[in-house]
């Protein structure tokens, strides 16, 4: 299993962790497509952190079982309108590629999140081939 840890505070720790998934990737057997979507959701899922969660979060990814399991923590105020961010309704406060949190859900193959006053946690998991 490999693990991969990214400290989310400014625009270049977006860059480094998708420069880290594709690291990894290489180790996967992803077609260009699936390879896209990770990159999509990881994009959207750490812009979260800079536009909704005080610029402070962090951002896990690891190899397990032929895929990919990513993780992103905040401490930011929660989501208090998480349904109508899960069906993808649009805030005026959406910048990132207009997906959101419904898009990464679609992309990937399993989509978990936690919300609270004390921040979110999403888990986002998607299956390569064997």
């Amino acid at each position: 299993m490999t693990f991969q840890k990214v400290n989310i505070s400014s625009e270049d720790d977006v860059y480094f962790a998708l420069s880290t998934v594709r690291r990894l990737m290489k180790q996967l057997r992803f077609s260009d497509l699936e390879q896209q979507k990770v990159f999509v959701s990881v994009s959207e899922l750490t812009r979260n952190i800079l536009d909704h969660a005080g610029r402070k979060g962090i951002f896990y990814c690891e190899i397990f079982d032929h895929g990919l399991r990513i993780e992103v923590l905040d401490q930011g105020p929660g989501i208090s309108n998480i349904d109508d961010v899960l069906d993808g309704k649009k805030t005026p406060s959406s910048r990132g590629l207009g997906l959101g949190l419904s898009g990464v859900k679609r992309l990937m193959d399993e989509f978990y999140i936690e919300t609270s006053t004390g921040g979110t946690k999403v888990v986002a998991v998607k299956r390569g081939r064997k």
